[in-house]
């Protein structure tokens, strides 16, 4: 029997990434592929490529990977070199040049292709692009038109930060989840185990909890909790397993209150707790 484990958007989440390491001792899988974004938003991501660099395992380059480059390389939009992005650029700049390297070099897809099993395309967004997600919320057609170009019969996607579980025609459309921030209401660490069973796959969504207060601390520990409100943000979306990043920026806009000022994240917060977990206050999602 074959198991392949597939885990996503770490985002420098390390007692998640630590609670799933544990779970893959009993899951005991063949293989463990990371489809993106190890680093960034959260304060351990120097640990977390660490650890997934020691294991060997094979990576597939994510957009927060693209970012931190970029960065590095003086190639980053202005809004990256604003104290609203200060945790990104201390990422960045803690980077190794081997790190660097390392991350220019993943591939952008991963393909595993088994004797008598369907084979398996996995990219961290879609066949579109790195932030192009394969979401619940798109209609048939769509997801069929974002994995357009992959001849696998399944294709497995990350980014979103929401499990998705559909078949379309031949197609079998999968997203694992995110390790590190899931996006769905439950905040436990989320992952996916693909599992052979008489020559087809069965998919087994995988949720593992874990202490947030220890993520907590290691934020408290950077100090950059008080000097940068998208640290606050990332802690949020933690703690409720929803995506507030966006909503929270238009909710500056729209109220014309200032981005980076704590003042205006407790207004936010505030506003946010009428929401349904795993929604967004102003769209997004």
């Amino acid at each position: 029997m074959t198991r392949i484990a597939i885990l996503a958007d770490i985002h420098g989440n390390l007692p998640a990434l630590e609670a799933v390491l544990r779970d893959l001792e009993q899951v005991a899988p063949d293989q463990v592929v990371v489809n993106g974004d190890i680093v960034n938003r959260g304060p351990q991501s120097q640990e977390c490529l660490d650890i997934v660099r020691d294991k060997g395992w094979p990576v597939v380059f994510g957009n927060h990977e693209e970012y931190l480059i970029q960065i590095r390389e003086g190639e980053a939009g202005a809004e990256w070199y604003t104290d609203w992005a200060l945790p990104t650029r201390c990422v960045a700049e803690d980077l190794t040049d081997d790190d660097v390297e390392y991350l220019e070099n993943l591939p952008h897809d991963y393909v595993i292709d088994l004797p008598k099993l369907p084979a398996l395309r996995i990219v961290h967004g879609s066949m579109r692009a790195l932030n192009a997600g394969l979401g619940f919320w798109m209609s048939d057609a769509e997801l069929l038109s974002a994995v357009e170009g992959a001849d696998e019969p399944l294709v497995v996607g990350a980014h979103t930060h929401r499990p998705l579980d559909r078949r379309v025609g031949e197609r079998w459309i999968l997203n694992s989840g995110a390790v590190g921030a899931p996006f769905n209401g439950n905040p436990d660490a989320q992952y996916l185990v693909l599992e052979a069973t008489n020559s087809h796959w069965e998919a087994d969504f995988r949720a593992v909890p874990y202490n947030r207060r220890a993520l907590y601390e290691a934020w408290m520990r950077t100090g950059l909790l008080r000097k940068s409100m998208s640290a606050q943000v990332f802690m949020y979306e933690v703690e409720t397993a929803t995506f507030h990043m966006a909503s929270y920026i238009r909710f500056c806009n729209m109220n014309k209150l200032p981005q980076n000022d704590y003042s205006s994240f407790e207004r936010y917060r505030i506003a946010s707790r009428y929401v349904t977990p795993g929604r967004s206050l102003v769209g997004g999602g």
